[in-house]
């Protein structure tokens, strides 16, 4: 499928995602205004964090890997299972540790232990994202992309009928709830729609494999966990920085602009997971592979440029529309953090041809970096600048890590080293 077919599917998917989103955000902060939505940030962010630790990081590796070996079935078994063998104990003892901390978990997280049963819940939920992961990363590497983006608009609706319905009638932890059960509903429906595709049997799960596999899978597979682990950590970190120092409807406002801007960029990199990811993986010649960049450029960058001034001209009206009057403050945040997803844009298609050549202490490293840097630059801004210098360092930080990419594409790319690191 071509990289505009791709993207216009990608598009429909993400804009339906962003719209159910929309609506949910708003009937979110309506309820539970600013101070919530923070504490929902850090909720969601250590649901990602432990989802990643316990099999979401391998998903990248299953989606290159399935599309690298499509004619060779063999290999791609020996792949899945390896996966799973991997995936399914460390699930599990990440299952246990949640259940049994809950109650500290609950205290640091939500400030409140009256929460430790959600924590709960959501342990026991942790094979049902696992599956999903895992299913999807397949459909993906496939390129069964008719398939995989309905699946997601799919979940879109599905977010969209169960997050507001909760919220209404159970406030916060309505929220929480929604999150965590959404996705057990959502998996159900997965499973159901593609049990009669051909490579869906449980025998191709349970093929004999070596250690070779095992160490191709991890080693890649440590490039998606340190990436997402970093990168929610990070909000983490400076989530809790802006309560400690700022207040917690401060952190809000930061969790509300970032949501917004996180959204958005979903419109370019479902592109870029749907189709480069894939497709790069399966180019080993230098003029491919930067015919194909050039191509992703001159799609994406008009496009989220558009966006980003739009979005900043409008900001008023959007805060008031996605948001209520309470999160007005937050239009201070803009400038520089959409002048921020413009330069990461740019630097995501780098970054994803890092990726999709398997080049992990590259990878790895520039991830922990950065992550560590938009801390230290954060604490820094808002020292001298107040609540609007996270947005300042988040600009800084997306256009070092540009700078850096390009380094590592001529350094590396250019002589078409296609090793690890």
């Amino acid at each position: 499928m071509k990289l505009i077919q791709t993207s216009i599917f990608s598009a429909i998917a993400s804009a339906i995602g962003i719209l159910s989103g929309l609506i949910v955000t708003k009937i979110i902060a309506i309820f539970i205004g600013p101070s919530g939505i923070a504490f929902i940030g850090q909720f969601q962010n250590f649901v990602s964090l432990v989802l990643n630790i316990s099999g979401n990081a391998f998903s990248t590796a299953i989606t290159k890997y399935t599309a690298e070996y499509h004619s060779d079935s063999l290999k791609k078994y020996k792949l899945w299972s390896a996966t799973i063998a991997m995936a399914i104990p460390i699930s599990l003892l990440c299952s246990i540790l949640v259940f049994n901390f809950s109650s500290e978990l609950s205290m640091y997280l939500l400030h409140e232990d009256k929460y430790h049963y959600i924590f709960r819940i959501f342990s026991l939920t942790i094979p049902f994202f696992l599956i999903n992961t895992l299913l999807m990363s397949i459909l993906n590497g496939h390129k069964e992309i008719r398939k995989y983006i309905f699946l997601n608009i799919f979940s879109s609706i599905c977010s969209l009928c169960v997050i507001p319905i909760l919220t209404i009638y159970l406030a916060f932890e309505g929220v929480l709830l929604a999150h965590i059960l959404g996705q057990v509903f959502i998996t159900i429906i997965v499973f159901i729609f593609i049990k009669k595709e051909s490579w869906l049997r449980i025998t191709n799960f349970t093929v004999h494999f070596n250690m070779g596999e095992v160490k191709k899978i991890f080693g890649f597979a440590i490039i998606t966990f340190t990436a997402v682990s970093s990168s929610l950590l990070m909000m983490l970190i400076i989530r809790s920085y802006l309560v400690d120092n700022f207040s917690v409807e401060s952190a809000g406002y930061w969790q509300s602009i970032m949501g917004l801007s996180q959204a958005l960029l979903g419109l370019i990199t479902t592109s870029l997971a749907t189709y480069f990811l894939p497709t790069l993986s399966l180019l080993t010649e230098q003029k491919d592979i930067s015919n194909e960049l050039r191509k992703g450029y001159f799609l994406m960058m008009p496009v989220v440029i558009i966006i980003s001034l739009s979005v900043y001209i409008l900001r008023e009206p959007i805060i008031l529309i996605l948001y209520t009057e309470q999160f007005m403050p937050m239009k201070d945040l803009f400038a520089w953090q959409f002048i921020g997803n413009i330069i990461k844009v740019a630097a995501w298609l780098l970054g994803y041809l890092m990726v999709a050549k398997a080049m992990v202490k590259i990878t790895v490293s520039t991830e922990v970096i950065f992550a560590l840097m938009f801390i230290l630059l954060t604490k820094i801004f808002t020292d001298e600048f107040g609540l609007v210098g996270v947005t300042y360092a988040y600009a800084l930080n997306a256009f070092l890590h540009l700078i850096t990419m390009i380094f590592f594409y001529h350094y590396k790319m250019k002589r078409m080293v296609f090793i690890n690191g």
